[in-house]
């Protein structure tokens, strides 16, 4: 009976080893010991031996780390930021006061005011159109746009001929507006140095200077439609008078 190197080709006779014989014949390589017989223990030097205390964590360690992590709160100013119990409030400086003006015969007149929380911003521009602004002396407290107050529109409609039926504004003689002021410098020493101007703004750049006046600004092109001197707790209306008294009372 033939062996079965003998029934194989030559190319794969040539590569069968008796098992247990080494299979790498490589001199830069330790050779291989056979089965049952390996006596030599190589060791990675990099690596810790079982048993052995390493700098290297374990899964076990690492997860003991994370909880103790989780369970020690950072010390003030460190660590993870965490909201507080309460968020802070406005400061007292904070708010201001919505005024009502009304506009007839190119005149402004307080028709009403509400006390309102909150910071004010101030806006860096105005657009073309009506705008106010409030000056305390020569210094501007308060400004902003409001285009479209005393207009009304007619929209266009077919049905009707002619410029009656064509898209246009209509300015109407008399309304109302908002204007907003920072409360903190509502006082009995400012009420009287206070001025409300409102504006028809032709043209105007893309920033203002802050706390100048529009009309020393430049670049702007501006008429001056109406205005309204000093605030007197006498000349306002009688539902209005007792938020100033309040508000002047709290800015002694």
């Amino acid at each position: 009976m033939a062996s079965q190197d003998e029934t194989l080709p030559p190319d794969l006779a040539a590569v069968q080893r008796p098992m247990g014989a080494p299979i790498v014949n490589a001199p830069e390589l330790p050779s291989m010991e056979a089965v049952g017989q390996v006596k030599t223990v190589l060791r990675n030097t990099l690596l810790p031996l079982m048993g052995t205390e390493s700098s290297t964590a374990t899964g076990e360690n690492l997860m003991t780390k994370v909880q103790d992590m989780s369970q020690t709160p950072p010390s003030p100013g460190q660590g993870l930021q965490k909201p507080g119990s309460k968020h802070a409030g406005p400061s007292p400086s904070d708010g201001y006061v919505r005024v009502e003006l009304h506009f007839a015969n190119n005149q402004l007149s307080v028709i009403g005011a509400r006390e309102v929380e909150g910071p004010l911003t101030t806006p860096s521009a105005v657009i073309n159109g009506s705008a106010y602004e409030v000056l305390l002396g020569d210094q501007q407290i308060a400004l902003g746009s409001i285009p479209d107050v005393g207009l009304r529109r007619a929209f266009a409609n077919r049905d009707v001929p002619d410029p009656e039926g064509k898209h246009r504004f209509i300015q109407v003689p008399s309304f109302d507006f908002f204007v907003r002021i920072p409360k903190a410098y509502i006082s009995a020493v400012n009420l009287p140095r206070l001025t409300i101007l409102l504006h028809n703004v032709r043209q105007a750049p893309d920033r203002l200077a802050p706390g100048a006046a529009l009309q020393r600004q430049s670049g702007v092109e501006t008429a001056e439609v109406a205005r309204l001197s000093g605030l007197s707790l006498e000349r306002l209306p009688a539902e209005v008078r007792p938020l100033f008294e309040k508000i002047l009372s709290d800015n002694k």
